[in-house]
């Protein structure tokens, strides 16, 4: 892969976040000047893959194509159109998975009611009458739905929800994780959710988090589709990772350094120091500024009394099982791509306000040859 001020021109697949291409973009003085830019500003414009290209039956011969969404929502259920967040009458997508922590209503009332019908609804209409709700899961303030384009309906079954609280005393839904698994086609889907302990000085504790969840959704996954384990598995989450750095408010008014924040990311220091933290996991390279902490309706930086040091919190793994068995790492990356599944376009969507974060998406494509 060439360096390029650009890397959606590349060809696909996406970049990966790993040492090999932090080295490789962190280099490219053309492309740093931008990435800073957009931090400083906070005038990032996102990209999707695959506009206006049309759509024909689904068969085995085709990739499927899933847009999977994560979104910490602060508490409430937009009142405008979320187009531009699905942009269903441009993109064809076979899934739609999305993630969202802090739905509908604040963590503190959802202990009292955990419903998420109203946001259910409003998912349903603006996804529209070619979507259907395969699953959806609910712990606390998290959601987790998966959609299928009526077309790829016929080929999905088994559809389970899964879930496991890690708030107080381990019974409290504030944190854990939800997970929904499907069968297309012989192959069996793993879509995860989380919501892990907040706080600068966390790290550790939402190394375990991950760790205990993953063992037991795996485990869940197994058991309940007859001791066959799922084949890929994609992980949505408010992971609440920090920037390990001292950055004040007169920092962020006056100073952008975007690598240099990014290698002070906790999970990719996690991940290249070989702790045991989302093992053989993959991620897409990142190219947006941080998703938190914002002002709710404007694109700056929320450095009031309620001043955070800015996290790219919110983040899409993903990774197949049986590569996970087979793959070699270096420094705590993994050295070979995934086989079968294949990130396609990884950003994050400034467009979409109303929290304190701001949504990050990922498009995947599943080969079944």
């Amino acid at each position: 892969m060439n360096n390029t001020s650009n890397p959606r021109e590349d060809p696909l697949p996406f970049p990966l976040f790993n040492q090999r291409f932090f080295n490789e973009f962190s280099q490219d003085s053309k492309l740093i000047g931008h990435l800073n830019q957009l931090m400083l500003h906070l005038n990032h414009k996102c990209s999707y893959k695959w506009i206006n290209q049309k759509k024909s039956e689904w068969t085995l011969d085709n990739d499927i194509k899933i847009l999977v969404i994560t979104w910490n929502m602060h508490g409430i259920i937009p009142g405008y159109s979320l187009k531009r967040l699905f942009n269903i009458e441009q993109i064809h997508h076979d899934l739609i998975v999305i993630g969202t922590q802090e739905c509908s209503r604040s963590i503190a009332v959802s202990l009292l009611c955990e419903s998420k019908g109203s946001w259910e609804s409003k998912l349903k209409e603006e996804l529209g009458k070619n979507y259907v709700k395969v699953q959806s899961a609910s712990l606390n303030a998290m959601h987790l739905i998966v959609f299928a384009h009526v077309l790829l309906v016929p080929k999905i079954k088994n559809g389970r929800p899964y879930t496991l609280s890690q708030g107080f005393m381990g019974i409290v839904g504030n944190k854990g994780g939800i997970a929904i698994s499907v069968t297309i086609n012989d192959k069996i889907f793993l879509f995860a959710n989380s919501h892990l302990e907040s706080g600068q000085n966390s790290e550790a504790k939402r190394q375990t988090q991950f760790s205990k969840l993953e063992t037991h959704f795996e485990n869940e996954v197994f058991s309940s589709h007859k001791n066959v384990p799922y084949d890929y598995l994609i992980w949505t989450g408010d992971f609440n990772s920090r920037i390990d750095q001292k950055i004040t408010t007169q920092t962020i008014r006056n100073h952008s350094d975007f690598f240099g924040w990014l290698s002070k990311d906790q999970m990719y220091l996690s991940r290249n120091n070989s702790l045991n933290y989302q093992s053989f996991f993959y991620e897409g390279m990142i190219f947006f500024p941080p998703t938190y902490k914002l002002l709710e309706y404007q694109n700056q930086w929320a450095i009031g009394n309620d001043f955070r040091i800015p996290g790219w919190c919110d983040r899409i793994l993903f990774k197949e099982y049986k590569q996970q068995k087979t793959s070699s790492t270096t420094q705590g990356f993994i050295e070979n791509a995934p086989l079968q599944i294949k990130l396609q376009n990884y950003d994050a969507n400034f467009d979409i306000l109303g929290s304190d974060h701001r949504p990050v998406f990922a498009q995947f494509t599943v080969s079944f040859q």
